[in-house]
């Protein structure tokens, strides 16, 4: 069996949160969870970050798009794919730079597709 990935679901809906961990872990992921800006990186500053984080934008949003611009700057980079209804900052700069996009409208599928493609 290969690595299992650590996948960090930073969202500030603690049944948005659990819900998401269920369904990574079924799908055979490793999963942190992440309720603030704070807590997002005290899970990135740990000596086996993540491998990928999963991000809701509405944290507020100006600290959302703050948080992911800290975290577009880390070295060594880690992956992120948006997951958010705020769907009028899909063409920010800093979400353009984002793995992907993925309105939490969609179908959950859509979320769990783009972790596979992302991870290998």
């Amino acid at each position: 069996m290969g690595k299992a990935f650590l996948i960090l679901i930073a969202d500030p809906n603690p049944f948005v949160r659990s819900f998401w961990a269920r369904e990574l872990i079924a799908a055979g992921y490793l999963t942190a969870e992440a309720g603030s800006s704070r807590e997002i990186f005290t899970q990135l500053n740990v000596e086996t970050p993540p491998d990928l984080l999963v991000m809701e934008l509405d944290f507020p949003v100006s600290i959302g798009i703050n948080v992911l611009e800290r975290v577009q700057n880390l070295v060594p980079p880690i992956p992120q794919i948006i997951y958010t209804h705020l769907t009028e900052y899909e063409t920010h700069p800093l979400v353009v730079k984002a793995d992907d996009f993925i309105e939490k409208s969609e179908d959950p599928k859509d979320l769990l597709h783009s972790i596979s493609e992302i991870l290998g």
